[in-house]
């Protein structure tokens, strides 16, 4: 028995896991993955996974502050997305293996893993700003307010709809506000444009130019509609698309700049500004046959979210105004140049995270001052009023590819010298930095190389369901989070990056020639595709096969899963069987989820960690399993109490379920005990004492200090 089968250290981790939800590490946010599993979390699953059951809490936790040298145990990770099991199991000293079938997904791992000498990044950005960067920034110029030269840090632009009943060309301003500054409010006037400054917010602002008198609050549009201020008729914006027969049309409106003399401004666009648009336009299509840009159609077939299709997008390019797409194409000309291949492919995933904030699909947050990143939301939402990024950068700014590269850098100086961001006596943050630990995967091809070499790692970008290049029983442990049904398109979602990543990596690697990212044999939930629920469950009952053969006897599988549906943990605990494993454990720890003002209290906090084992199984069963299911899942929920979480009825449902299937899937492997039924039937028995349990953790109850805990364990070390 493991020690992860026995407890997890919650009380320890779940404040360490909170304050990461809300800054990631460094590592992770080299570019942008759905869906991202905490790296704090993997860690303690890993130490867990190899502790014996003898091992306390004290002592478990005390490995995940100080380090530990897990000898090169063999981790598998089926569905590595983003890469978490990888990082965290190199730190510990392991060897790992890397399966996933979307190509986006086997880059950035791989880039999170590969380590690279910090003086050549610098001196290839160093010569990217000397040449694409220089022809960039010349786009991105203008005029302060008080006569100075500047720079653009974002344009603000917005839609133009038609209105149906009179003609009128109608701007779809949701508002007219551009910063709420404690003290200082600024805004614009919804007949000229002008920019209007004022202490405080005014539901009656007047224009100082024009004097016309508006609440800066209130726009024109919101959820799909927009009401013409010529005749006041409302319409769906979907229609005024429909009519056009394409996307609307955008019209530059403002701008944030930064002066060296004055700092920060904004300032209504002037015909200085607009003069550096038409340039860049005529630069555009001058150069438009070989600019470097995507020219692949948006797909339909299948679409599970319609939009931007819907909104009149036809390529991927579209999402983009013709300044962005002649800046992007610049700066990936030149870093398709970068002689060496590890150096190009950094900046290279540098250049595709940028991408992802200077696109027409990004707005700017008027309370915090900076653009916000597509994909905040799992979606393509277009936007009603898009900002306009700088591509190169400034000396402020957010998403910009400055910002991108360092963002790259730091992440690499973290895998030379990883650490922790625990808690100290009084509650504040520290850095711990275990002994020893680095983040660096030596790439191999093969099994038998990876079994030769330290600190190996072998990736493969392809169909978790064929593992073949991995012998019977080598795998010491596996550890993943597989995909929830459909609750991520992950393809649909990373075409929008695959699409400009291909234009480079389509001659080096295999996975990049096909057009878009998704493959037939990707593991997820989409009727559209004629993928259904039976589809999925076999699907992830094919790797769990194979998880199954290349696993030791005595090795562990675990993986996080949360669902709020019956049917989903169902059809969960069908696959473990017929895998041919059962669940030998079911902790539950915090999910990747921000905390704090940004959760939503219906939101689904934490994963069920569904520890398997090959059977047969112990039989452990009883009689009437409830009250022993109801019994170990209140003291379950009591420990995340304890450490001061929290808990919903979402999260009682997760941890209710988890305890579920444990019973379930001991009990048919065994094939002993009472017939519980169909499963489905069974665990909506148990769904209906949620509610009940659930009531025992609302609001205003007491619960243990957040750092209670992690104060007794630091004045004791």
């Amino acid at each position: 028995m493991r020690y992860l089968e026995k407890t997890l250290p919650i009380e320890y981790l779940n404040p360490v896991a909170m304050a990461e939800g809300n800054a990631k590490r460094p590592v992770y946010r080299m570019h942008k993955w759905w869906a991202r599993r905490l790296g704090s979390v993997f860690r303690t699953l890993i130490l867990s996974a190899f502790a014996p059951s003898e091992t306390t809490d004290d002592d478990l936790w005390r490995q995940f502050r100080a380090g530990a040298d897990l000898g090169g145990k063999i981790i598998l990770d089926p569905f590595m997305g983003g890469g978490t099991t990888l990082v965290e199991a190199l730190r510990l000293g392991c060897k790992v293996i890397g399966v996933d079938i979307n190509p986006v997904a086997w880059f950035i791992t791989k880039k999170e893993i590969e380590p690279v000498a910090l003086d050549d990044l610098d001196a290839a950005f160093r010569h990217l700003e000397e040449t694409a960067g220089q022809s960039i920034k010349r786009y991105y110029r203008t005029t302060c307010p008080h006569g100075h030269p500047a720079e653009v840090m974002y344009f603000f632009w917005v839609k133009v709809a038609e209105c149906a009943e009179c003609g009128a060309r109608v701007r779809l301003f949701p508002n007219y506000e551009l910063s709420r500054r404690e003290h200082q409010h600024v805004s614009f006037c919804p007949r000229c444009l002008q920019i209007v400054e004022t202490a405080h917010y005014s539901p009656a602002t007047v224009c100082p130019e024009c004097g016309l008198v508006f609440d800066p609050r209130k726009g024109v549009a919101g959820r799909g509609l927009y009401t013409c201020p010529e005749c006041g008729t409302q319409q769906r914006l979907l229609d005024a698309v429909q009519r056009k027969g394409s996307r609307l049309d955008e019209e530059m409106h403002a701008l944030e700049g930064y002066c060296a003399e004055c700092g920060r401004f904004f300032k209504r666009v002037d015909d200085e500004d607009r003069a550096l648009w038409e340039e860049a336009q005529a630069e555009f299509r001058r150069r438009r046959a070989t600019l470097l840009i995507p020219e692949q159609r948006i797909p339909t077939a299948g679409r599970s979210d319609p939009r931007p299709v819907n909104h009149g997008y036809e390529y991927f390019r579209q999402m983009f105004n013709e300044r962005q797409l002649l800046s992007l194409s610049t700066l990936l000309e030149a870093i398709a140049e970068i002689p060496e291949r590890n150096i190009r492919e950094f900046m290279l995933l540098a250049f595709s995270d940028c991408v992802g904030t200077n696109t027409t699909f990004c707005k700017y947050e008027v309370r915090w001052h900076k653009i916000s990143p597509f994909f905040g939301l799992h979606a393509y939402h277009p936007i009603e009023r898009p900002t306009e990024n700088n591509v190169w950068g400034t000396v402020y700014g957010r998403g910009t590819f400055t910002r991108c590269f360092a963002k790259i850098r730091r992440a690499k100086e973290y895998c030379e010298r990883p650490y922790e961001r625990l808690f100290d006596a009084q509650g504040r943050r520290f850095s711990q930095y275990p002994a020893g630990e680095r983040i660096a995967g030596h790439l191999v091809d093969d099994f038998a190389a990876l079994t030769q070499r330290d600190a190996a790692a072998l990736l493969r970008c392809g169909d978790a369901a064929d593992l073949s290049v991995i012998p019977d029983g080598v795998v010491d442990a596996v550890i993943t989070d597989p995909p929830y049904f459909d609750n991520v398109q992950y393809s649909e979602l990373a075409d929008f990056f695959y699409v400009w990543l291909r234009l480079v990596l389509k001659d080096e690697y295999p996975w990049f020639e096909p057009l878009l990212s998704g493959r037939p044999a990707e593991v997820v939930k989409n009727d559209r595709l004629g993928k259904t629920v039976a589809t999925f469950n076999r699907g992830l009952e094919r790797v769990f096969c194979e998880c199954h053969r290349v696993l030791k006897d005595d090795g562990l599988l675990a993986f996080t899963f949360h669902h709020n549906q019956v049917w989903a943990w169902a059809g969960i605990a069908e696959v473990i069987l017929a895998a041919g494993f059962y669940v030998s454990a079911a902790p539950a720890v915090r999910s990747e989820g921000k905390s704090g003002y940004h959760s939503s209290r219906g939101n689904i906090r934490y994963d069920a960690v569904l520890v398997c084992r090959k059977r047969p199984a112990p039989y452990s069963g009883s009689e009437d399993p409830q009250p022993s299911i109801l019994a170990e899942a209140l003291a379950c929920l009591e420990k995340i109490h304890a450490s001061g979480m929290e808990i919903n009825q979402v999260d009682v449902f997760t941890v209710v379920m988890a305890k579920s299937l444990k019973y379930l899937t001991q009990t048919l492997a065994a094939g002993r005990g009472v017939d519980p039924g169909p499963l489905q039937e069974f665990l909506e028995r148990m769904e209906r004492e949620v509610p009940a349990l659930a009531r025992r953790f609302e609001p205003g109850r007491p619960s243990g200090g957040q750092y209670a805990i992690q104060r007794a364990l630091f004045d004791a070390a």
